[in-house]
């Protein structure tokens, strides 16, 4: 079991990298500190923050086993990722516009920034994940050992964002345009990927 749910990870690891990327990368470039130690820290926060959200999936889905399946279904994990985006972008929004002396500068900082978007992306539920899960079900009581082994398997693939902050300090135009990308993309996370489906 765990050299699959290794094998799994790493065979759709790039599948998991670039699903992160619109967020970990403009947000990374952005970060308030620039430095290899904070953005070391920065990106281990926020997969950090993706695999508790993976773990706590984990559990559920091995204790109910296939009565995870009655209420767990495509339409519910579309409904999950919508109100997922929306908390997505609504950090990165905050983490954009506010300064030292905002109102929700606890909520802005990069370390929040990171718990909160680590978390949300975990839920938005990818076709690997859904793999994941579904032998998490059959695994029994040790199946969440599976989503814990599979997010693993991923892990090399996000190695390349440790090298952020060296392409910010040889070309700092990257960083005026991650700036844009941030903002731009909190409002299409909160509305053309959250609220609009989730009203309409």
């Amino acid at each position: 079991m765990v050299l699959e749910a290794i094998a799994l990870g790493f065979s759709t690891g790039t599948y998991c990298t670039m699903y992160c990327a619109p967020v970990l990368v403009p947000f990374l470039f952005c970060s308030k500190k620039d430095g290899f130690t904070r953005n070391a820290a920065l990106t281990g926060i926020f997969l950090g923050s993706r695999l508790l959200t993976y773990f706590i999936l984990g559990i559920i889905l091995s204790c109910l086993g296939l009565l995870a399946g009655e209420f767990f279904d495509p339409s519910f994990a579309r409904k999950l990722s919508y109100y997922a985006y929306i908390l997505c972008g609504i950090s990165l929004l905050f983490n954009s516009r506010c300064s030292h002396g905002c109102r929700f500068e606890k909520l802005s900082n990069d370390y929040a920034t990171a718990v909160i978007t680590g978390l949300s992306v975990g839920l938005h539920i990818c076709p690997p994940l859904w793999t994941a899960m579904f032998r998490t079900m059959n695994g029994g009581k040790t199946g969440f050992l599976y989503m814990i082994f599979f997010y693993v398997g991923s892990l090399p693939y996000f190695i390349p964002y440790l090298g952020i902050p060296f392409a910010a300090i040889k070309v700092p135009s990257l960083k005026r345009v991650a700036r844009v990308t941030k903002i731009l993309l909190a409002f299409y996370y909160i509305f053309f990927v959250g609220l609009i489906p989730l009203v309409f």
